[in-house]
């Protein structure tokens, strides 16, 4: 897991820092970012604050950190595999689409 730290408070990004130490990359090499204010990035985005609309509330322990963060990647490589899986089977649907057009085409001329 590679992540960045995009935090305007510099309590809460030497705090995360300190606990994700070995982790940390810059945010071009990054699985996802760290923040605490919703940021414009390419990169999903784990979101850290008081508000019921982030990932983990502040204030959070150690333990509750590396939870949320688990959480959070698992879900994101399950959206990846699921989009991978859904482009896998696109030509498998393709091929029962062009069958079924075809049974539908020759049934047709029958009447």
């Amino acid at each position: 897991m590679k992540i960045a730290i995009l935090c305007d408070s510099i309590l809460l990004e030497k705090s995360l820092q300190s606990y994700l130490r070995g982790h940390i990359v810059t945010s071009i090499d990054a699985d996802f970012i760290i923040c605490d204010k919703m940021v414009a990035s390419k990169t999903p985005i784990f979101l850290i604050g008081h508000s019921s609309r982030v990932h983990l509330r502040v204030p959070f322990t150690k333990l509750q950190l590396f939870g949320a963060l688990e959480n959070f990647y698992d879900d994101m490589i399950g959206r990846e595999i699921s989009l991978n899986s859904k482009d896998q089977m696109k030509p498998f649907i393709e091929k029962l689409n062009k069958r079924h057009h075809e049974k539908i085409a020759k049934l047709a001329r029958k009447f």
